[in-house]
């Protein structure tokens, strides 16, 4: 997740993981992907926690929506990336633009749902990666994105923005997650550590 990485594509056809946090931030991996100390047991200073989500998309109903709808989902540009009303990928979202009559941006539109803004500042580090995994056995394709993300705190920052996009994510309509795991990932070793060894001898 550098700045030089051209952002991926989910299998919607949009890019995916735009406004993700750079490997190379180091300063947004200390405030929001590492545990810090106090956070918890001190076994987990400097370790993270990983949420993993296999998530099914309704391929066949999204194609059968038209450009227009698909892009007031997201709430970008599906060519581009940009968000509605801007011209780039990278930049930053006006959720006070209107057409006079509604936001630019949809307010149920994933893009203004999960951004920091309207999340108090929430950030994750997160990665998806494409599956196909054949046939539903009713003709639809059982295919999605396998998501997994990287956080300081799951409680304080997974689960409020999920909450959010529950309530009123139009792209809902569209998914359907089947399976999800909280992991504890212990930090990394120094010479003559081993693996869980704040853990073990603590």
């Amino acid at each position: 997740t550098t700045q030089a990485q051209e952002t991926p594509r989910n299998m919607f056809g949009f890019k995916d993981g735009t406004a993700n946090i750079k490997a190379d931030d180091v300063g947004a991996l200390d405030s929001h992907v590492w545990a810090q100390p106090g956070d918890g047991p001190a076994w987990m200073d400097g370790g993270t926690y990983m949420v993993a989500r296999r998530i099914r998309m309704d391929i066949e109903a999204w194609d059968r929506a038209n450009l227009t709808e698909q892009e007031r989902v997201i709430g970008r540009d599906k060519r581009e990336g940009a968000p509605l009303g801007q011209a780039f990928e990278f930049d930053e979202p006006d959720f006070t633009m209107t057409t006079g009559r509604q936001p630019v941006i949809p307010e149920d539109s994933h893009v203004r749902l999960a951004h920091p803004d309207l999340n108090s500042g929430t950030r994750i580090l997160r990665r998806g990666y494409n599956f196909t995994d054949g046939s539903d056995g009713f003709g639809h394709l059982d295919a999605g994105l396998f998501f997994i993300c990287f956080q300081r705190d799951p409680v304080a920052q997974f689960v409020p923005l999920q909450r959010q996009l529950s309530r009123s994510d139009a792209l809902n309509e569209y998914i359907t997650h089947t399976s999800s795991g909280v992991y504890a990932c212990p930090p990394g070793l120094g010479d003559g550590q081993w693996w869980g060894q704040q853990l073990l001898e603590g």
